[in-house]
């Protein structure tokens, strides 16, 4: 079905869909074609919901047909030249859809709408809190919440890694300074290590805001999150170092995942490795889970590195760990995050599963020194 042509000048959503799908979610939106070039489609909209359209098909067109979509709003009349030569000029579909998608980053990171949520780490043997990790949240104009991930996800997709990881990790830093204590408790804090790798000069900055507000560098362990997509940066040595002289902690996120322990235990050398979560979980169950955990505690023994397993839920789990070795555990099994740190609450916490009472609490702080 072809419309006849339009000549009034309402704003227009012009789309060449890339294949035979994108042109049946277009057509489903209410797009129709243009007579005079009809393998282009289009739809009259407003101000008001041409953002709401994009998010739209951002939602139900795959990444590649957004990638290989062309689009344009224009108010020319659809059987006029001008229009092809507007066309000519259109730019991938996926360049908006994910600008809109993401437009709360933006808001976020202008208005610095970052909070944290603390969520306990425990010494398997002792059942004591030796540290906390610090999840990144934030929260928009409109109350909705987003998580660490999608945080993380957004400032990938929009190029905007170095932005958001000095902002958090200032605004982190900012917040630890009302919970520190004279026991001087632990916190491990996420760093995308792309984004300090390029800027190094970023580090300083945050090492003499460490000691302004009165922390210590042995309370702060860097958690190095999103590794598997760090490329050999000739200056992550140099970070690596710059960490290693001003005192603070180094930890490695998601083993067993996507990362490789003998590659980036070798070359970071970190002083904790965690153990991801999707290998964790079930690992009292599963033969090849137990292998594998079993394998990379042994490896991390014999390098004097702590293991931390995280996403532990399950009763059998956690034992499983404690077991083998595995020096630290985290997860709603033993502690879910929340928006003080266990220590900062001044209440006594109970753990959920029996700790045995013959051991002495290993001191977290010994192998990061």
């Amino acid at each position: 079905m072809q419309i006849t042509p339009q000549f009034n000048h309402s704003l227009k959503l012009i789309v060449q869909p890339s294949d035979r799908e994108t042109y049946l979610v277009l057509y489903q939106l209410g797009f129709r074609k243009i007579a005079i070039v009809p393998q282009l489609l289009y739809r009259t909209v407003n101000e008001f919901e041409l953002s709401n359209l994009f998010v739209s098909l951002s939602e139900r067109i795959s990444d590649q047909a957004q990638a290989l979509s062309r689009y344009v709003v224009t108010r020319s009349p659809l059987d006029a030249a001008p229009l092809l030569s507007e066309f000519l000029n259109a730019q991938p579909l996926r360049q908006m859809t994910m600008l809109v998608k993401h437009a709360w980053f933006f808001q976020v990171l202008a208005q610095q709408q970052l909070f944290f949520n603390y969520q306990p780490i425990f010494d398997l043997n002792s059942g004591r809190v030796v540290a906390h990790e610090c999840l990144a949240r934030a929260q928009d104009d409109q109350g909705q919440l987003f998580n660490g991930q999608q945080l993380i996800d957004a400032a990938l997709t929009m190029n905007l890694t170095r932005e958001f990881d000095n902002l958090a990790r200032s605004k982190c830093f900012s917040a630890l300074a009302q919970w520190n204590q004279s026991d001087r408790p632990i916190f491990f804090i996420n760093v995308l290590p792309n984004a300090i790798a390029h800027h190094p000069e970023s580090l300083e900055h945050n090492f003499q805001q460490v000691l302004d507000l009165g922390l210590h560098p042995n309370q702060i362990v860097f958690e190095l999150t999103e590794v598997e997509a760090l490329s050999d940066h000739p200056n992550l040595p140099k970070v690596i170092e710059q960490i290693r002289a001003g005192g603070f902690g180094l930890a490695l996120d998601d083993l067993g995942s996507n990362v490789a322990i003998d590659h980036y235990c070798t070359e970071l050398r970190p002083d904790v490795i965690k153990l991801d979560r999707r290998l964790i979980d079930g690992c009292s169950r599963y033969d090849m889970k137990q292998v594998m955990v079993k394998s990379l505690v042994r490896v991390a023994q014999e390098l004097g590195i702590t293991v931390l397993a995280e996403g532990l839920e399950a009763v059998e789990d956690i034992e499983f760990c404690r077991a083998i070795g595995v020096n630290l555990g985290q997860g709603f099994g033993l502690g879910r995050p929340s928006r003080r740190p266990i220590g900062a609450t001044q209440q006594t916490y109970r753990s959920p599963i029996s700790f045995p009472s013959n051991h002495t609490s290993k001191n977290l702080v010994q192998p990061l020194t």
